[in-house]
Order: C-alpha cells, then structure tokens, then sequence
C-alpha cells in the first residue's frame, strides 16, 4: 500500500509539473478563441486559414482532453 501511494504521489507531482510547462490555463483560452474563429460563418471563406485554425484547434482539444483524462483518473484512484 505504501508503494502505491508513493507511486500516485510521485504521478500527482508530475501531472502539476507537466501542467505548469504545459500551460493548460493559456492552452485552454486559446481553445476557447480557436472555438469563436470555428464558429464565424465567414471562416471558410480563406480555407487555407480555416485548415490552420482547426489544426490548432484539434491538437489543442487532444491535448486538453488527455490532460484532464490523467487527472480525473488518478483522482478516481486515490
């Protein structure tokens, strides 16, 4: 029991560090303004630019989801 809690400590530890060079918070309000740009019926009328907004969007949702996918996880284990 004390190795696994070491273990879940250890990965809780690192999940803040991995937050903090990440910038979740940056990371998600740039979400949300890629999220606006999706939304603005005019955004196709550049496709080139649209392709890159939604690239940046979808990395930035996977990203997002993982992260908080681990988190939630290690909560519900602990």
């Amino acid at each position: 029991r004390a190795e696994a809690q070491a273990l879940i400590d250890s990965t809780k530890q690192s999940l803040v560090l991995l937050g903090g060079i990440f910038d979740y918070d940056a990371a998600t309000r740039r979400l949300d303004e890629l999220n606006a740009l999706a939304e603005d019926p005019n955004l196709w009328n550049n496709p080139e630019n649209a392709q890159k907004i939604m690239r940046e969007r979808t990395r930035l949702e996977k990203r997002i989801t993982g992260y908080d996918t681990l988190v939630r996880e290690l909560d519900e284990n602990t």
